[in-house]
């Protein structure tokens, strides 16, 4: 199963409070996002993870070339530096949602990359050309990678949790306040500890939570430095992502739903009675306020369930919950086969597709601005996707619509970076 060892982290040297240097992963990140981050810090992450872009821009002047200049600059001037001996960094982010305080832990590591096919990493989502090839050509230009990989993995019946507590019994690393969540990391040199954690999860597959692009990337750029080192060890970073590993029984591990956010024909908006009603039952319902969607909603989850939205109204669609080969059929997967791709179907001379018609938010009120100020033309509500569900399909090689889940808080950018250089082995 899967091979979990500690790594040398490439870390910022100076600083014990890492807030105003953090970023969002860069597939959230926005335009505006992207110019305060910034301005928070002139060592922010941001010039590393997701540079700013110019019309003046060429091959040799770029956002690649720019974070490469960037990150030569800041080891030799010390603000970042690798770290001498193998470990493990445990790490905490609280949080809050829906007014309740929350707590998510989990660990950073690097995990030996395998292709899919093996069954030791498990992908539960497809994935898109573009962000792959962005990814790949910062890589290329770095030899770093700079944000981690989301991955979780299941405790049952092992001393995982005693383990990982005692992981976290010292004095923490760095902390980072003020940026929206409460992160704190630790750092574990302890090597009988940390051969008892890689031991532990010897036995486990790991399923990417997040981060699809990001490790397909790093497969390919793995495959490139094997062909240009071919002497290189089996323990150069370069054979390993960076993952933060989490328990799939954490109780602060949250997953909310990705709700869709269409844009239509006016054909297509006509004939969503007609489509929808080949599959489900649809009532019209009183919603007073987008808040109160997700407890509706929650009263359907044995069945599959959505609220339609357009016009000012609401339409709740039921269904008996199918199963397909003795495996369920998700929300996501009903939601894709049954509405959104039979809507794009009527239409096939357009250049509307899934892809580049639907857009997306976890948050309901947002949903209803936004078909309300006629951005989008409707959107469609659904349930949280069942992370147990999750794991069963990727264990029977099934992919899931893009967007199926929502993991929150997002994994910051910053934390810890691994470097990709064949002279720099894992633990």
């Amino acid at each position: 199963m899967a091979t979990v060892r500690p790594f040398r982290a490439l870390r910022y040297a100076a600083s014990p409070d890492l807030a105003p240097l953090l970023a969002p992963p860069y597939d959230v990140i926005n335009a505006e996002e992207q110019a305060a981050l910034y301005d928070r810090d002139p060592h922010n992450v941001i010039r590393l993870e997701y540079g700013a872009t110019s019309s003046a821009d060429t091959p040799a002047d770029n956002r690649y070339t720019r974070a490469k200049a960037t990150l030569d600059a800041w080891l030799s001037e010390g603000t970042l530096a690798l770290e001498n001996a193998p470990a493990f960094y445990p790490h905490t982010q609280r949080y809050t949602w829906s007014g309740e305080a929350r707590g998510r832990s989990g660990f950073f590591a690097a995990v030996r990359l395998q292709p899919f096919e093996k069954g030791e990493i498990l992908p539960h989502e497809r994935t898109l050309k573009g962000p792959k090839e962005d990814r790949l050509k910062l890589m290329q230009a770095c030899q770093a990678s700079f944000s981690p990989v989301f991955g979780l993995f299941d405790s049952a019946h092992t001393d995982l949790p005693a383990l990982l507590d005692r992981a976290r019994a010292d004095v923490p690393l760095a902390t980072a306040q003020g940026h929206g969540f409460d992160d704190t990391l630790w750092r574990s040199g302890d090597s009988g500890l940390n051969v008892a954690i890689s031991e532990a999860l010897s036995t486990r597959e790991i399923l990417i939570a997040d981060g699809h692009h990001r490790y397909e990337t790093l497969l390919a750029m793995r495959n490139e430095l094997c062909a240009r080192y071919p002497d290189a060890p089996e323990t150069a970073g370069f054979n390993y992502a960076m993952m933060l590993l989490v328990d799939v029984h954490d109780p602060g591990l949250l997953v909310l739903p990705t709700h869709r956010l269409l844009l239509l024909t006016p054909e297509m908006t006509a004939a969503f009675c007609r489509v929808a009603g080949l599959a489900f039952s649809l009532e019209q319902v009183e919603v007073a306020h987008p808040d109160q969607v997700p407890a509706l909603l929650a009263n359907y989850r044995e069945m599959h369930a959505f609220l339609w939205y357009t016009e000012g109204r609401y339409t709740l669609l039921t269904s008996p919950r199918g199963y397909r080969n003795g495996l369920p059929v998700l929300d996501v997967q009903a939601l894709q086969e049954r509405i959104t791709d039979p809507l794009f179907a009527l239409d096939p001379d357009s250049e509307a597709s899934v892809e580049t018609n639907i857009r997306y938010t976890v948050h309901p009120a947002d949903a209803v601005a936004r078909v309300d100020s006629g951005e989008v033309d409707a959107a469609i509500f659904l349930n949280p996707t069942p992370v147990a569900d999750v794991f069963t399909l990727a264990q029977a090689g099934i992919r899931l619509p893009q967007k199926s889940t929502y993991f929150y808080p997002k994994v910051p950018t910053g934390l810890t970076m691994l470097s990709l250089r064949p002279d720099v082995e894992v633990g």
